[in-house]
Protein backbone atom coordinates (compact mmCIF):
# COMPACT_ATOMS: atom_id res chain seq x y z
CA UNK A 1 0.00 0.00 0.00
CA UNK A 2 2.76 2.43 0.83
CA UNK A 3 4.62 1.58 -2.39
CA UNK A 4 1.64 2.64 -4.51
CA UNK A 5 1.16 5.82 -2.50
CA UNK A 6 4.85 6.61 -2.74
CA UNK A 7 4.73 6.23 -6.55
CA UNK A 8 1.70 8.50 -6.85
CA UNK A 9 3.31 11.18 -4.65
CA UNK A 10 6.65 11.02 -6.49
CA UNK A 11 4.97 11.21 -9.93
CA UNK A 12 2.83 14.12 -8.72
CA UNK A 13 5.87 16.00 -7.39
CA UNK A 14 7.76 15.38 -10.64
CA UNK A 15 4.82 16.72 -12.68
CA UNK A 16 4.56 19.80 -10.46
CA UNK A 17 8.27 20.51 -10.78
CA UNK A 18 8.13 20.09 -14.59
CA UNK A 19 5.15 22.41 -14.88
CA UNK A 20 6.89 24.94 -12.63
CA UNK A 21 10.07 24.84 -14.72
CA UNK A 22 8.64 24.63 -18.22
CA UNK A 23 5.13 26.09 -17.84
CA UNK A 24 6.10 29.73 -18.45
CA UNK A 25 8.10 28.73 -21.53
CA UNK A 26 5.10 27.01 -23.06
CA UNK A 27 2.97 30.16 -22.81
CA UNK A 28 5.71 32.70 -23.58
CA UNK A 29 4.92 32.80 -27.30
CA UNK A 30 1.29 33.68 -26.65
CA UNK A 31 2.26 36.60 -24.42
CA UNK A 32 4.86 37.92 -26.87
CA UNK A 33 2.32 37.70 -29.72
CA UNK A 34 -0.18 39.73 -27.70
CA UNK A 35 2.53 42.27 -26.88
CA UNK A 36 3.49 42.50 -30.57
CA UNK A 37 -0.16 43.00 -31.51
CA UNK A 38 -0.49 45.79 -28.96
CA UNK A 39 2.69 47.39 -30.29
CA UNK A 40 1.35 47.24 -33.86
CA UNK A 41 -1.94 48.81 -32.74
CA UNK A 42 0.01 51.66 -31.15
CA UNK A 43 1.93 52.11 -34.40
CA UNK A 44 -1.34 52.14 -36.36
CA UNK A 45 -2.66 54.89 -34.09
CA UNK A 46 0.55 56.91 -34.45
CA UNK A 47 0.54 56.50 -38.23
CA UNK A 48 -3.08 57.58 -38.49
CA UNK A 49 -2.33 60.58 -36.29
CA UNK A 50 0.57 61.45 -38.62
CA UNK A 51 -1.71 61.14 -41.67
CA UNK A 52 -4.39 63.41 -40.19
CA UNK A 53 -1.82 66.01 -39.10
CA UNK A 54 -0.29 65.93 -42.59
CA UNK A 55 -3.73 66.53 -44.08
CA UNK A 56 -4.25 69.52 -41.79
CA UNK A 57 -0.85 70.94 -42.76
CA UNK A 58 -1.56 70.49 -46.48
CA UNK A 59 -4.94 72.23 -46.17
CA UNK A 60 -3.34 75.15 -44.31
CA UNK A 61 -0.53 75.39 -46.87
CA UNK A 62 -3.05 75.48 -49.69
CA UNK A 63 -5.09 78.16 -47.94
CA UNK A 64 -1.95 80.30 -47.48
CA UNK A 65 -1.04 79.92 -51.13
CA UNK A 66 -4.55 80.82 -52.23
CA UNK A 67 -4.41 83.99 -50.16
CA UNK A 68 -0.91 84.81 -51.47
CA UNK A 69 -1.23 84.02 -55.16
CA UNK A 70 -3.65 85.57 -57.57
CA UNK A 71 -2.30 83.90 -60.70
CA UNK A 72 -4.39 80.81 -61.45
CA UNK A 73 -1.72 78.95 -63.50
CA UNK A 74 0.96 79.23 -60.85
CA UNK A 75 -1.53 78.51 -58.07
CA UNK A 76 -2.61 75.26 -59.72
CA UNK A 77 1.00 74.08 -59.87
CA UNK A 78 1.57 74.95 -56.22
CA UNK A 79 -1.60 73.13 -55.13
CA UNK A 80 -0.57 70.11 -57.24
CA UNK A 81 2.81 70.00 -55.45
CA UNK A 82 1.17 70.25 -52.03
CA UNK A 83 -1.18 67.37 -52.90
CA UNK A 84 1.61 65.29 -54.41
CA UNK A 85 3.78 65.82 -51.34
CA UNK A 86 0.93 64.86 -49.02
CA UNK A 87 0.15 61.68 -50.93
CA UNK A 88 3.81 60.62 -51.12
CA UNK A 89 4.44 61.15 -47.40
CA UNK A 90 1.30 59.41 -46.21
CA UNK A 91 1.62 56.52 -48.67
CA UNK A 92 5.23 55.88 -47.64
CA UNK A 93 4.41 55.94 -43.93
CA UNK A 94 1.41 53.59 -44.30
CA UNK A 95 3.34 51.15 -46.54
CA UNK A 96 6.15 50.89 -43.95
CA UNK A 97 3.59 50.15 -41.25
CA UNK A 98 1.90 47.47 -43.36
CA UNK A 99 5.25 45.75 -43.98
CA UNK A 100 6.20 45.90 -40.28
CA UNK A 101 2.82 44.52 -39.25
CA UNK A 102 3.02 41.71 -41.80
CA UNK A 103 6.37 40.69 -40.35
CA UNK A 104 4.66 40.41 -36.95
CA UNK A 105 1.73 38.46 -38.41
CA UNK A 106 -0.83 41.26 -38.06
CA UNK A 107 -2.87 42.36 -41.07
CA UNK A 108 -3.08 46.12 -41.55
CA UNK A 109 -5.15 47.54 -44.41
CA UNK A 110 -5.65 50.95 -45.93
CA UNK A 111 -8.95 52.71 -46.14
CA UNK A 112 -9.39 55.88 -48.09
CA UNK A 113 -10.98 59.10 -46.95
CA UNK A 114 -11.92 62.06 -49.11
CA UNK A 115 -10.00 65.24 -48.42
CA UNK A 116 -10.68 68.58 -50.08
CA UNK A 117 -7.64 70.76 -50.65
CA UNK A 118 -8.55 74.11 -52.19
CA UNK A 119 -10.93 73.08 -54.98
CA UNK A 120 -9.79 69.47 -55.38
CA UNK A 121 -11.01 66.34 -53.68
CA UNK A 122 -8.41 63.59 -53.22
CA UNK A 123 -8.29 60.21 -51.49
CA UNK A 124 -5.83 59.82 -48.61
CA UNK A 125 -5.07 56.50 -46.98
CA UNK A 126 -5.15 56.06 -43.20
CA UNK A 127 -5.08 52.43 -42.03
CA UNK A 128 -6.60 49.98 -39.59
CA UNK A 129 -5.57 46.64 -38.12
CA UNK A 130 -7.60 43.45 -38.42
Amino acid sequence: MYKGLRKVISVTLIMISLLTLFGPVAFANETSTEAASQEILKKVDKTNEYVYKSIEKAVKQAEKQVLKENKSDNLDEIIDKIIENLLEKTEEKVEKLIEAAAAEGVEVSKFYIEVTIYDRTILVDPCYAH
